[in-house]
């Protein structure tokens, strides 16, 4: 069977299941449902729109290299820095 469309309606979301478990209540199918709109509500934080705007020749490090071009750029300019651990906290 094919996948649930993201804009399913409850009657889809109900066949779709009926189909794939055989018989529910209905409390066991609204329990169902429920946990899909929650699963459907689930966003993943990427850094995407953060690092869209850093400088194009920067989007594509990582933090730590970030830091160290930095670093390195101070001391090229003749800055006298101390690194602090990647991991610092505080």
């Amino acid at each position: 069977m094919a996948v649930l469309p993201r804009e399913a309606t409850y009657d889809e979301f109900r066949a779709y299941v009926v189909g794939l478990r055989g018989a529910l209540t209905c409390a066991e199918l609204d329990e169902l449902w429920a946990w899909h709109q929650k699963l459907r509500g689930v966003r993943f934080v990427t850094g995407r729109g953060y690092r869209s705007q850093l400088p194009p020749d920067e989007q594509d490090l990582t933090r730590e290299q970030r830091g160290r071009k930095t670093e390195a750029e101070a001391r090229a300019n003749g800055r006298n820095i101390e690194r602090l651990p990647d991991k610092a906290t505080f």
